[in-house]
């Protein structure tokens, strides 16, 4: 090829067929796959493609498949998706896929066949005007007449499908054009150059942050065109910067990750719902991205006092509904950049309370319905199942039916494009091919296509082509025997049901027909491990799961408002309270209600702060029941200082009564076979799968938690439960026979472990979920009744578990009581005799004298920590890459309250330099703040207190002549992550546990001084060791005075199918399921003398 100087194009410098061209032309876009169904007008160009070394073509079973995966393909990359048809009904079957990508602006060319033009002997057969009837929706529709122009159509039809707004585009290629001959002086290919996009006007720009600066309650919503690569990351920038709340449409879906504390839902309803109040009290509406072929989230009227400003690639579409005060038209990524640029250094502090009201209350509301055990299953369940199945990064493409309203509302997309749906042309039938498509753009990403049963079967055979095309693919059939979105719009119209029934055929044996694996759901604790597999396990597989959308009537508008109506307090009367509370706060503290510094009310703008009557109660359970009790307890947003809950208390009696309670409870309790107990901890798990969200948001709210750290415990939660259910069916016992000696002989024995009775349970703050399952999930796995008091400061985790254990199969009341009490109430924990166990968790001073005053009991203590790592040895800058995250992770996960965080760190001399340098400058990278922001690591200590003490004995460190490499300063509750070096041995920070996000450097030269060392504590819990020298490994193990020993990791590794505890002050006996499922039985045995034996029967 030979470029031409000044010229945007290339020539070839050879003869070359028209078609060839052709090829040679999406070779040059970048074309990857064409998705074609050729016919004999192609086959041409069908030969062209068999010599292109970099297109693979992709046979499908009908056009319309074809285009909808080529259109997948654009939506996907950005660039135009390809596919090929042949003439007239093979170009009219892709119109379909044309139209869908043309409403939902992505990127496709279709190419299709035609007769000769030129001279042709055929009359009409098959023709159609194809360009005509594609023009009305495509960008660019055009017959090539002449082979010569061939590739300057393709550029140019590409060109135009990829730049905004994208869409499809056409290129009829007759048959004897396609077999010309172009000369050597016009085979051409034109170079790819794309257009920039123009940069947003200055003076819109400045008006806009005026606008956005004058507003109270300024509301983002986010829509389809905002879903490019770019502009999402500047997006996501721009709320972190911000902190404005966000609504997105259906199809700007994941541009924002869902889980961010701004966000307030989706608008998968016209009208009525949640987003809708949250979008009345807004005054001024920043619309970003949005396409008018989405329904609106909103509609404008004259008398409208909001404002609205449009930031697009294109101006507005301006109709009676929509017609908004300022545009800014341009790079939408830029438009975002420059407004963050200008807001960021002194961003205005809006009142966001009433947003994070609502979406409080949305929260809550869409946790209905998502546990219920019932096949045919109901949507929110099976939203909330596969939400949990899914990585974060898997794609789910659904069809179009009533579940796509239920997923829109209610799956949360974590990332852009991870859960592709059309809210534009909204077509039946494109779920499969779309899925296909996903999974040959993103190979490893899990990808699942969700279709109903009427969709499923407008383009079902394209299971062949997947089957052919050795891709792995789960496609799950929602079956109600039915045109289910139709039948629900039938039902709200008042009309009779009619003429939407369907009779399908059986679709397990439909999929071993075309090579797939099927598998159909009769029970629900079927559908989550069938599932599973199918993700995990190559090929094809098909899952039919009957669907009940009974449930639907309440997503009917009037339905919808009455519930509004009846459940959320109106702006006014919720800020009027607001207002009130927090002036009787201010007097009750001894103050006047003065007006916050900015920062602080920046950080109490985003969270949900609520006057106490709105605050959600929880009560506590008292023998399997939920009591609400007279007292109650107020547990505080660690972060922001105000009210989340409010817990009921138990008194002293109902405590008594609790024991009374379990202690009748324990013969029924003991007599559970050990598939009852199992079905009891799965039961569990389930639930707690399915309220995985829930329970992270509550652990990041109550404890301080950064969300990716409470997710974390949500996952160990439900692993322990997981260990426990499969532990339930182990408790053997064990056989021996007894001929040791002559005085023995013929006895056998038989050593079996009982259920030890009631159980004391006390945990603690830190870790709500997880401490509290080390000890209910093996009681449960052992069957002895418990009761719990979980730690005032943080109760909700282990409420929940209550909550979710009351609805547990088998249990005789009194198997359970959960209790948060008074200090003066939770004596009888510790001393009352009726009580076979105690086990506590928490600070030494206190499990010690309880172990002092617990009387005949047996007790387990598992106390602080002061936990060390040596770092001895590593092999070059790859491998001490991988194990500064390790130390930061440990040092500073959960903001260091973690009895085996990391504390000490004792580096060999000779590396000491480098770690220090590396260790530094990771630390300083750590971001600290809002716990529920996705990029946060350190989130505040459990009170301001604990967080002034933290400093305290970083400021005595410092005072005795320690050095400060990173962090070392406080905010409020919030401590940064602190690095420190030439510590005394005698300061607090290195002799007491801290409970904190505080690490000490320690150099040593010899290794044995530095086990010497990690000894030199009081605590004895865990350590760590990094070394590829086995007998210094080995001389750690058995040298080191702890109770667990890590090599090759830091400290902070605590796997629940092994034991846990220390020694020394760290505590008493060992957790993990088994060993504690040891602590909770008793053993027996049984000796039995001449059984079986001559002359015994």
């Amino acid at each position: 090829m030979v470029a031409q100087d000044g010229v945007d194009m290339t020539l070839l410098g050879k003869k070359i067929k028209a078609s060839d061209l052709f090829v040679a032309a999406l070779e040059n876009e970048g074309v990857e796959y064409i998705f074609a169904l050729p016919g004999e007008e192609n086959i041409d160009l069908v030969e062209s493609l068999r010599q292109s070394e970099s297109i693979k073509t992709i046979t499908v079973r009908h056009e319309q498949a074809g285009g909808f995966m080529a259109a997948t393909y654009g939506r996907l990359t950005g660039r135009a998706g390809v596919c090929l048809t042949t003439l007239g009904p093979g170009a009219t079957n892709a119109t379909t896929a044309v139209a869908y990508a043309h409403l939902a602006a992505f990127p496709l060319l279709c190419i299709t066949g035609q007769k000769p033009i030129l001279k042709s002997k055929q009359g009409a057969f098959q023709i159609v005007d194809v360009v005509s009837m594609l023009r009305p929706i495509t960008k660019f529709a055009k017959q090539a007449t002449d082979g010569s122009i061939v590739s300057a159509y393709v550029r140019e039809a590409v060109r135009r499908a990829e730049e905004e707004r994208p869409g499809a585009v056409h290129i009829e290629l007759p048959e004897d054009i396609a077999h010309q001959t172009v000369l050597e002086d016009e085979a051409v290919l034109y170079n790819r150059d794309r257009v920039r996009r123009p940069i947003p006007e200055e003076k819109a720009i400045r008006k806009a942050v005026d606008m956005i600066r004058a507003s109270k309650h300024p509301l983002m919503v986010i829509g389809a065109g905002a879903n490019r690569k770019m502009t999402s990351n500047q997006l996501r920038r721009f709320v972190d910067c911000t902190k404005i709340p966000w609504v997105e449409s259906q199809m700007g879906k994941g541009v924002i990750d869902a889980r961010q504390p701004e966000y307030m839902g989706t608008a998968a309803i016209s009208d009525g719902d949640y987003v809708h109040v949250a979008i009345e009290h807004a005054d001024l509406i920043i619309m970003v991205g949005h396409d008018v072929v989405e329904k609106p989230p909103f509609f404008m009227h004259p008398k409208d006092t909001r404002k609205v400003i449009h930031i697009n690639y294109f101006s507005a579409v301006i109709d009676p509904v929509y017609f908004p005060h300022l545009e800014v038209v341009g790079d939408i990524g830029n438009a975002i950049w420059q407004l963050q640029e200008r807001i960021k250094d002194s961003p205005p502090s809006w009142d966001t309370r009433y947003f994070s009201y609502v979406a409080r209350q949305m929260a809550q509301h869409l946790t209905w319905g998502t546990t219920e055990e019932d096949v045919p299953m109901a949507p929110p369940r099976l939203v909330a199942l596969i939400r949990h199945a899914m990585p974060e990064d898997g794609i789910v493409c659904l069809d179009n039916g009533l579940y796509k309203v239920w997923f829109a509302r209610q799956y949360k997309a974590y990332q852009p494009n991870t859960l592709l749906l059309d809210n534009a042309l909204a077509t039946m039938g494109a779920g499969l091919p779309s899925a296909m498509a996903a999974k040959l753009v993103k190979p490893d990403k899990a990808v699942m296509a969700v279709v109903g049963d009427g969709g499923f079967l407008m383009n079902s055979q394209e299971l062949a082509t997947a089957v052919s095309m050795g891709i792995d693919l789960t496609v799950l059939i929602l079956n109600d025997d039915a045109y289910g979105m139709i039948k629900w719009k039938q039902e709200a119209a008042g009309f009779k049901d009619y003429a939407l029934d369907l009779k399908n055929p059986d679709f397990v044996k439909y999929a071993e027909a075309y090579g797939a694996k099927g598998y159909r759901i009769r029970e629900v604790n079927q559908f989550e491990g069938i599932l599973q597999h199918c993700l995990a396990t190559p090929g094809v597989h098909v899952i039919e799961l009957p669907i009940d959308y009974a449930v639907s009537a309440q997503l009917q508008v009037p339905a919808l408002k009455r519930h509004l109506a009846a459940t959320l307090k109106s702006a006014e009367e919720f800020l009027a309270e607001a207002d009130t509370q927090q002036q009787q706060q201010a007097m009750e503290n001894g103050r006047p209600a003065t007006p916050l510094p900015q920062e602080q009310r920046r950080r109490q703008a985003r969270v949900e702060s609520h006057p106490v009557e709105t605050v959600p109660s929880y009560p506590y359970y008292l023998a399997n029941e939920p009591v609400q009790g007279q007292q109650q307890l107020e547990v505080t947003d660690k972060y922001s200082g105000q009210v989340a809950y409010r817990v009921s208390v138990a008194s002293s009696e109902e405590i008594s009564r609790a024991i009374a309670a379990a202690e009748k409870a324990a013969p029924a309790m003991a007599a559970l076979g050990s598939w009852q107990r199992r079905e009891v901890l799965e039961h569990c798990v389930r639930e707690f799968q399915a309220r995985f969200e829930e329970l992270a948001l509550s652990l990041c709210i109550e404890a301080g938690k950064p969300i990716k750290d409470s997710r974390g415990e949500v996952e160990r939660l439900i692993d322990t439960f997981k260990i426990a259910a499969e532990e339930a069916t182990r408790l053997y016992g064990e056989y021996a026979p007894m001929d040791l000696s002559q005085r023995t002989k013929g006895f056998q024995s038989i050593v079996r472990r009982f259920p030890i009775g009631a159980i004391s349970m006390v945990a603690p703050f830190n870790f709500p979920l997880n401490l509290a399952a080390h000890k209910i999930a093996p009681a449960m796995a052992v069957g002895c009744p418990f009761v719990m008091k979980p730690a005032s400061k943080t109760p909700i985790g282990a409420l929940i578990i209550a909550e979710v254990l009351a609805k547990a199969p088998h249990l005789p009341r009194g198997a359970f009581s959960v209790l948060p009490c008074s200090r003066g109430g939770a004596d009888l924990f510790t001393t009352d005799p009726r009580f076979k166990l105690l086990t506590f968790t928490g600070s030494p001073s206190v499990g010690w004298d309880m172990k002092a005053r617990a009387g005949k009991k047996p007790v387990v203590l598992e106390l602080g920590g002061n936990a060390a790592a040596v770092l001895e040895d590593y092999r070059g800058p790859a491998e001490l890459d991988a194990i500064v995250p390790k130390l930061i992770h440990g040092a500073f996960y959960q903001s260091g309250q973690s009895c085996i965080s990391l504390q000490r760190l004792f580096v060999r001399h000779d590396h000491y330099s480098e770690v220090r340098e590396r260790l530094a400058a990771a630390v300083k990278e750590l971001k600290s703040g809002d716990p529920r922001r996705e990029d946060t690591f350190i989130g505040p200590l459990i009170s301001e207190k604990e967080a002034q003490r933290v400093q305290d004995w970083v400021s005595e460190a410092v005072a005795r002549g320690a050095k400060v490499l990173a962090g070392g300063t406080r905010e409020g509750p919030v401590m940064e992550a602190t690095l420190l070096e030439e510590v005394p041995s005698d300061c607090s920070v290195m002799t007491n546990e801290v409970f904190g996000p505080v690490l000490v450097l320690e150099r040593y030269a010899v290794f044995r001084d530095a086990i010497n060392s990690v000894n030199d504590s009081e605590y004895g819990l865990q350590a760590g060791v990094f070394t590829h020298d086995l007998d210094k490994a080995w001389h750690a193990f058995e040298k080191l005075d702890v109770g667990g020993v890590v090599v090759g990791h830091v400290p902070s590794i605590r796997v629940d199918a092994q034991p846990y505890g220390g020694v020394k002050d760290s505590g008493l006996g060992r957790e993990g399921v088994r060993w504690a499922m040891k602590d909770m039985t008793e053993e027996r045995v049984l000796m039995m003398a001449d059984v079986g034996g001559p002359g015994s029967f």
